[in-house]
């Protein structure tokens, strides 16, 4: 009888916790993302902040990009930051989102984030998606200058946020099932970004 009143309490705590999860999960489909800016841009550890073109590089940095360019390994990476707002009465969460990333209405890559998010009832919330990508494969024109200005210029305070979107499926998992939106939701790529502080 003891083990007979566990196992239906475990059973009800997994129904309780399923429960949460799909509602959690129902609650983010009517939050409203919006695309914020793009940060922490950097070619392998070279910082482009701050910096406006090829020649504002430091002779160390330029090294540094000689010697990815060589590899024909430039990795770009940077934060596509959002904006998330929940409207419901009740928290709202995800799992993680498969995402695709555009610059200039160029497909540039696809991949799977699992950071978690949970935002609170009638609440806002920061969300940042970290993204690389190789250089190298992205940009048509295989010079090195012309690469590291193609991503000085997602450095910039004045970049088009035009130039960026991100199209992202939010899941969310519970035991063995993974339940994903239906369709991707399109962020960006018609603001201007806002100033860097």
């Amino acid at each position: 009888m003891k083990t007979l009143k566990i196992a239906l309490v475990c059973g009800v705590a997994a129904m309780l916790t399923c429960c949460t999860s799909v509602t959690g999960l129902k609650n983010m489909a009517d939050c409203k993302f919006k695309f914020h800016s793009v940060s922490d841009v950097k070619i392998g550890s070279v910082d482009l902040s701050n910096k406006q073109t090829y020649k504002s590089l430091k002779l160390t940095d330029v090294a540094e990009l000689m010697a990815g360019y060589a590899s024909k390994k430039l990795m770009l990476n940077m934060n596509v930051n959002m904006k998330v707002h929940n409207p419901n009465e009740q928290v709202a969460q995800l799992d993680g989102m498969d995402y695709i990333l555009y610059i200039d209405d160029k497909q540039m890559l696809e991949g799977v984030t699992k950071d978690q998010m949970r935002i609170e009832a009638n609440s806002d919330a920061n969300y940042s998606l970290p993204v690389t990508l190789n250089l190298y494969d992205a940009v048509q024109d295989k010079k090195l200058q012309p690469m590291a200005e193609f991503a000085l210029g997602l450095a910039t305070d004045k970049a088009d946020a035009s130039r960026v979107k991100v199209a992202i499926k939010p899941f969310f998992t519970f035991g063995k099932d993974t339940v994903r939106f239906p369709s991707y939701i399109t962020i960006g790529g018609d603001q201007i970004m806002p100033k860097k502080k």
